[in-house]
């Protein structure tokens, strides 16, 4: 299983998100696609358990289906 996972979301974030799946250990892969580009994000995603931080304006949707790919 994998999952895209945008951080900023209209009814919570993907900060929130990211801490239940680690809290809950779900076994579940993560991608951040975000156009939050500060290191210190990408920092965070991490340690939070995302396999991946994709900087939208930044990636093509072909380099992100390679990366889903590649975790599945």
């Amino acid at each position: 299983k994998v999952a895209l996972l945008d951080l900023i979301m209209p009814y919570t974030d993907g900060w929130a998100v990211l801490e239940a799946i680690k809290a809950e250990n779900i076994k579940i892969k993560v991608i951040v696609t975000s156009n939050l580009s500060q290191d210190e994000d990408i920092v965070k995603a991490k340690e939070l358990g995302a396999l991946e931080y994709l900087i939208k304006s930044n990636s093509s949707l072909a380099s992100i289906v390679e990366k889903v790919k590649k975790y599945l």
